[in-house]
């Protein structure tokens, strides 16, 4: 019974000593996931061509489905991989959704309306990434298809770059606002030489 109650108190004592060391287990150390918002605040010069405005339907702006809330890092070989602290606040398609809707509104020669009779603007975001190691620069691809009042359907692909400064997060609120603007005004100019070949 002595023996019995010895290996007991040893059982339990070695019970205590295994709950005490895994409460003082440390946990893996987790990086906070930080977010960043491009800057949208420069509105486009307003643009009145002397004829009547150019009437667009905008469909829904979509992106590429490897394009998330992630911030992308291509590297030199291709490869893209997702940064583990930066992400954008939202979906950079929804960004570009938005450029456009500033563009248009501060533009008088294009005007968004509900209307199948109107132009037939759809935008997909096909790259969003920071380009190389150093992520000097980010790298945007569009891809705009506009079906005129003629039903001719015209699709191009519109490329651009910012240089981003610094290191993470940088200027990138920034080069993503400026290059945002430029893609959108980029559609604006297709979209009336669209308009003005129709008869």
């Amino acid at each position: 019974m002595r023996q019995w109650w010895s290996c007991a108190r040893c059982c339990v004592a070695v019970l205590a000593w295994l709950a005490l060391c895994g409460c003082q287990l440390r946990r893996p150390d987790t990086v906070a996931s930080r977010m960043i918002e491009p800057q949208l605040s420069g509105e486009p010069a307003p643009q009145d061509s002397g004829t009547a405005a150019v009437q667009v339907r905008l469909l829904e702006t979509q992106a590429r489905a490897h394009i998330g809330r992630r911030l992308l890092h291509q590297r030199p070989d291709g490869e893209l991989i997702e940064d583990a602290v930066w992400r954008w606040s939202t979906a950079p398609d929804r960004y570009l959704d938005t450029a456009l809707r500033l563009e248009f509104s501060g533009h008088g020669a294009v005007r968004l309306v509900d209307s199948p009779n109107a132009t037939v603007l759809a935008v997909t975001l096909l790259a969003w990434q920071l380009e190389g190691d150093a992520a000097t620069r980010l790298l945007a691809a569009i891809e705009v298809r506009i079906t005129a009042a003629d039903h001719v359907i015209r699709t191009e692909v519109v490329r651009d770059t910012e240089p981003v400064s610094g290191a993470l997060p940088g200027d990138l609120s920034v080069a993503a606002g400026r290059l945002l603007r430029r893609l959108s005004s980029a559609v604006s100019k297709r979209v009336l030489a669209s308009g003005n070949a129709t008869p």
